[in-house]
């Protein structure tokens, strides 16, 4: 059963990814709707286009690396923008996640004798966490519109100091 699991689960990960976007773009909001782009267009899209598909190709460590961790800080500073505007807080523990992946990225950059399943851990598995928590905060979101209503989905930005106005 565990090799099973194993065998498919990077194709669950990026079927679970495309039926989320695709309710997602039905009933999610703007928060959602932008979390779960960048993370189709950072975790799902660059292994087709990369490797021609889950199995083969560019390789995450070696040559490949330097690529996955660009893809990785991009996905950072969209996590962590999107985290800090919206009305939301699982945006936060998204970004936090993502974080996570780039500080593995850098660990493997300067350390030399480091484990590469603690670096695969690292580096890979938060995406699944990022993954269960988008499908959290959707759910969550359609809830509460059901429950309470409409609500804004940024949050108001704060006036400036009169000192700064001109």
């Amino acid at each position: 059963m565990i090799e099973f699991l194993n065998a498919y689960r990077v194709d669950a990960q990026h079927i679970a990814s495309v039926c989320l976007a695709l309710a997602v773009w039905r009933w999610g909001g703007g928060p959602e709707r932008w979390l779960t782009g960048i993370f189709l267009a950072t975790m799902v899209v660059p292994i087709y286009l990369l490797k021609g598909g889950p199995s083969a190709g560019l390789p995450m460590f070696g040559t490949g690396a330097w690529l996955y961790f660009g893809i990785d800080l991009v996905a950072m500073a969209g996590f962590a923008l999107i985290a800090l505007n919206a009305n939301r807080n699982y945006p936060l523990w998204v970004a936090g996640l993502q974080l996570v992946a780039v500080g593995a990225h850098m660990i493997k950059g300067m350390v030399e004798g480091v484990s590469l399943f603690a670096l695969v851990i690292l580096i890979v598995g938060p995406s699944y966490c990022q993954l269960l928590l988008l499908i959290a905060g959707f759910v969550r979101h359609v809830r509460r519109e059901k429950r309470f209503g409409a609500y804004r989905d940024w949050r108001i930005t704060r006036p400036r100091p009169a000192l700064y106005q001109s």
